[in-house]
């Protein structure tokens, strides 16, 4: 009898945790909305730097300008906000001083995004970021490039990021939606 009722709870374990995992997949591939939320793209490392890449909503940005500090609200149909997170894996230090541009195609219809991303401070810390927009659903592939970094080094340190370092990241837009 004991036998027989640890199988019966054995068995229903075993769909309860297979439910659980289908239940998470239909979830995950329903895919992220990056007009509401931030969705990672992927971490890559590259040239001796981790690349973050994450797409989210898009933002006002207040810059120096001329002298004066100014608000720069995203244009009409800017929805995404890029941005790029470049860290020494060794410190755990992001990266400053450097020259961070974005790249995104979308390979059903060859469409581009560009953008040069500025240097930022938000509730992440130091990143690189701009507004726009991907240009449609179907599947993106998006290029990274961090140019060297102009600040100095010491003598241990003189060779780290003096070649620009480049990551691609792969994912696909599906009726607005970032899916896995």
């Amino acid at each position: 009898m004991r036998e027989r009722n640890f199988k019966r709870l054995w068995v229903g374990a075993l769909i309860f945790v297979s439910l659980f995992w289908v239940c998470a997949a239909a979830v995950a591939a329903e895919g992220k909305d990056p007009t509401k939320e931030t969705v990672l793209i992927g971490v890559k490392e590259s040239g001796g730097l981790i690349i973050r890449l994450e797409i989210e909503p898009a933002q006002a940005m207040f810059m120096a300008m001329q002298g004066m500090w100014m608000e720069m609200k995203p244009e009409a149909g800017e929805i995404h906000h890029f941005e790029v997170k470049p860290e020494d894996p060794a410190s755990k230090t992001r990266v400053s001083y450097a020259v961070v541009k974005f790249r995104a195609v979308n390979q059903n219809s060859s469409k581009i995004v560009e953008k040069e991303l500025h240097p930022m401070w938000g509730g992440s810390g130091l990143h690189y970021g701009a507004n726009g927009v991907l240009p449609g659903d179907g599947p993106y592939v998006a290029t990274v490039t961090v140019e060297p970094p102009t600040f100095a080094r010491g003598p241990k340190n003189k060779d780290m990021w003096r070649k620009p370092s480049q990551a691609e990241f792969k994912f696909t837009v599906r009726k607005g939606l970032i899916v896995p």
